[in-house]
């Protein structure tokens, strides 16, 4: 790994890590498919730069560079912004506008550019100003509860919060979890099975496209996913 990594929790409901990262190397981070909404604030030799970025039903490969700082914030699956369809920022990333160094531009607002401690108070004004929601019938259904809604309805609450049916993101939920096992030394036909995959092929065609590894590749990757 070319870079060091931290990640601590988040107090905000809307969040599901928090994470800062300082490149030591150049070289190229491939991220794993999320489904969820992600934001990127990064300190750079030329100066800053805000990234924000819509759920994800592909690995993305993510180039860096020695000397580089960055901070990010990796919202929960049901967690989305307001100011633009879902459908729009799948597999898309951007760059907001920094009018200055201290300030990023996002739904036509300025809001302080964070450091690792204060990502928590971004967030929890973004929600105040109702640009952050959260769709409890996306989380309750990726739990497995039953929703009294229609499966038609169902899908629409997904869409809206992440552009994608309710069985893709399910499919990349499963992926990430193989992938943890994995990484904390479960075998993988113990994975395969624990996680009702058909068969050991059906696990590694599944975490190979979802995150750009096999599960043997995973068991010894020591990048955060």
């Amino acid at each position: 790994m070319s870079f060091l990594y931290e990640e601590k929790a988040s107090r905000s409901e809307f969040v599901d890590v928090v994470w800062q990262t300082i490149d030591v190397n150049d070289g190229v981070y491939l991220a794993a498919a999320d489904a969820c909404w992600d934001m990127i604030f990064s300190r750079l030799a030329d100066g800053r730069r805000t990234l924000l970025s819509g759920p994800s039903s592909r690995p993305t490969s993510v180039p860096y560079h020695s000397g580089s700082r960055n901070v990010g914030v990796r919202f929960v699956q049901g967690s989305y912004f307001t100011h633009v369809p879902a459908c729009e920022m799948c597999d898309r990333t951007i760059a907001l506008p920094m009018p200055r160094p201290t300030a990023f531009e996002l739904a036509g607002a300025e809001w302080p550019f964070p450091d690792y401690a204060g990502i928590d108070d971004l967030v929890d004004t973004f929600v105040e100003h109702g640009l952050l929601a959260r769709d409890r019938i996306v989380e309750a259904t990726l739990h497995g509860a039953r929703p009294p809604l229609s499966t038609r309805s169902v899908q629409r609450h997904f869409t809206k919060a992440t552009g994608f049916t309710p069985q893709h993101v399910r499919r990349i939920s499963r992926a990430r979890e193989a992938v943890t096992r994995l990484q904390s030394g479960a075998a993988i036909a113990e994975v395969a099975y624990a996680l009702g995959y058909a068969d050991q092929s059906h696990l590694t065609r599944d975490v190979k496209r979802l995150t750009g590894y096999t599960p043997a590749q995973s068991q010894t990757r020591d990048e955060p996913v």
